[in-house]
């Protein structure tokens, strides 16, 4: 890796690490504010305080990823940075930003009962995560050629769900297990070669 290149690339990841910590930082807002009273909360709401939780930590471990990776780029090695990129990024992007991006209109059902306030908290999610997705703007371009809109339409499908059920009251929990194992997988399957 030429020293140019490593520098370009240094400089990026620097970015990077400074904006999945304004992202941590967000999350850890929302968690402040709706964590003192959590004991009281029922299930509808404690899960999308949980998604909460663990897009906090996703950005936490994505952001000791990348910023580890830049040892690794100094050093030139052109395999290994890739591979802390890949993850960093895939921990970032899928179980951090798309987790948290829909875990704030869940959580909307603590601050307000108010059903036009939650929906367009839920319609901005949404829509920005589909603009954010179907329009190349996201990872899944880069991490599933291939696959990138299937990817993209499942996950935007489970976000509607997630509301919905929420909303209606209809088997949240469990639509909430399988968008939570949904994302882990494609978290996990994303940094991998063979899915490119």
């Amino acid at each position: 890796m030429k020293n140019e290149d490593k520098g370009l690339l240094l400089t990026q990841v620097q970015t990077d690490v400074a904006l999945v910590s304004v992202l941590s930082v967000i999350s850890i807002f929302f968690l402040g504010a709706l964590l003192p009273q959590f004991s009281s909360y029922d299930l509808s709401v404690k899960i999308p305080i949980s998604f909460l939780i663990v897009s906090t930590f996703a950005f936490l471990l994505s952001s000791l990823i990348l910023s580890n990776a830049s040892q690794i780029i100094i050093a030139g090695d052109e395999e290994k940075t890739r591979r802390y990129l890949a993850w960093g990024y895939s921990i970032c992007e899928y179980l951090g930003i798309v987790v948290m991006l829909l875990s704030v209109p869940l959580a909307m059902s603590i601050v307000t009962e108010d059903f036009y306030i939650r929906s367009v908290t839920f319609l901005a999610a949404i829509v920005g995560i589909g603009v954010y997705q179907f329009m190349g703007f996201s990872n899944l371009d880069n991490h599933f050629s291939k696959s990138h809109k299937l990817f993209a339409s499942v996950t935007f499908l489970l976000g509607v769900l997630l509301f919905l059920s929420q909303t209606f009251d209809l088997y949240f929990t469990a639509f909430s297990v399988v968008f939570l194992l949904f994302m882990a997988v494609v978290t996990v399957l994303a940094p991998l070669e063979e899915f490119k």
